[in-house]
């Protein structure tokens, strides 16, 4: 179904000349008390012309007042969501009316995606400066001017993706869809899925990532064959390349079923994104969780055991007392050993990650009892930028030796 908003005011011939040119089946009358009256003139007008329309009319009460008639277009268009007509399908036309009118109705609809129209004509009353001429009028239809209002949405979502706001970003261009062309939302739909993609990458969702980053790509790809703003093609780009270390940590994990150094990493990379949110103790636990990683590797490749099952005869002989003592479960009959406890059997059995990590043991006390201490942990202390950024450096400087990922960012 095609569908209308017209403005109504002054005279009703340009009014007619835009409804029997666009022919819709719907139409919201947009008029003040003064041109009600011309309603039912267009109507019967048109009538004639062989074309039947339903109708439903808002009236402005203050033809001047711009807050009132912004409103009053809001309703206009309200009306125009209940009958569910596509945005692509409906014309605005804001060819009568007050100036406030107009400019209201303009205001009010010119984010949604609808074509504007307007009335002018090849001549005018009062030397070309009063209303046009019957019979001399001209229709001019416009697109959308949305590829303008967009600008601005396209910077937030910059911005959202820039501080990995997924969600924020992804609800945002999901609003839009509706007004862009049909190229534009194939490509939409695309970067959505690779939002979507991010958004499970950051939730440490990995299995979901690869699925939806495979997909994105996959539509971005079929885009680029055809038309695609360079900021889009950029952006691809350097997906493509995060898609690549993706696969690889799914295969060196066994589909991210088993640990391995690539998941470490990913903690130390995932803690920085959250540190750059201002957000330290989420940031500081990943580290933590990212040392705790470090120690099973390296305990299991050791020993072959999970530090969550410590085989006693695979301890040096002289902590193997204090272990059970200390660490054996009375109802499970496991020796489950902790994070310090794990690096410090290594260290004892000459392993260079336990040796590391008592290198800093002082150091590296102070700043996990205060990651102990956090809301997050064991405590009711905020964890500082200080601790992140001390306990970061000492991580990626004993344990991490490959590049981190970086998500890239889309510079609309």
């Amino acid at each position: 179904m095609k569908a209308m908003i017209v403005s109504i005011g002054g005279s009703p011939e340009p009014i007619v000349k835009t409804l029997l040119e666009h022919k819709p089946s719907f139409v919201c009358f947009f008029a003040s008390q003064q041109s009600i009256d011309l309603i039912g003139q267009v109507k019967e007008s048109i009538k004639q012309g062989g074309l039947k329309i339903d109708n439903h009319i808002v009236i402005c009460d203050d033809i001047n007042d711009l807050v009132h008639c912004y409103e009053k277009a809001i309703t206009c268009k309200d009306i125009l969501d209940r009958q569910k007509v596509n945005a692509q399908d409906v014309v605005v036309d804001y060819t009568g009316g007050t100036k406030t009118m107009t400019a209201a109705l303009t205001l009010a609809t010119v984010g949604h995606g609808y074509r504007f129209s307007y009335v002018g004509g090849t001549e005018r009353t009062k030397n070309g400066l009063g209303i046009v001429v019957s019979g001399t009028e001209l229709i001019k239809t416009g697109v959308s001017p949305w590829q303008i209002f967009a600008v601005e949405e396209k910077k937030r979502i910059s911005q959202f993706i820039a501080s990995f706001q997924f969600e924020a970003a992804i609800t945002v261009m999901q609003q839009c869809l509706n007004n862009l062309s049909p190229v534009d939302e194939e490509i939409w739909n695309g970067l959505i899925e690779i939002l979507k993609g991010y958004r499970a990458w950051d939730n440490f969702e990995h299995k979901l990532a690869v699925r939806n980053l495979s997909q994105g790509l996959k539509v971005l790809s079929v885009c680029e064959k055809f038309t695609i703003a360079k900021p889009v093609c950029a952006y691809t780009s350097e997906v493509r390349e995060n898609f690549a270390i993706l696969e690889d940590m799914s295969r060196k994990t066994a589909f991210f079923k088993k640990l391995h150094p690539v998941l470490v990493a990913d903690l130390v990379a995932n803690a920085q994104r959250r540190a750059l949110q201002n957000k330290y103790d989420d940031a500081t636990a990943r580290l933590y969780r990212a040392l705790e990683m470090v120690g099973q590797i390296s305990f299991e490749e050791k020993t072959g055991c999970l530090t969550s099952d410590v085989k006693i005869e695979k301890l040096p002989e002289h902590i193997r007392q204090e272990y059970i003592n200390r660490y054996q479960s009375t109802e499970e009959q496991k020796i489950k050993i902790p994070l310090f406890a794990a690096f410090r059997a290594l260290k004892e059995m000459n392993h260079q990650v336990g040796i590391k990590f008592f290198a800093y043991e002082d150091f590296l006390t102070k700043i996990l009892s205060a990651r102990n201490s956090s809301i997050l942990a064991h405590g009711l202390e905020p964890v500082k930028n200080e601790t992140y950024d001390k306990l970061n450096k000492i991580v990626q400087n004993l344990f991490i030796s490959e590049s981190l990922v970086e998500f890239p960012q889309l510079k609309w």
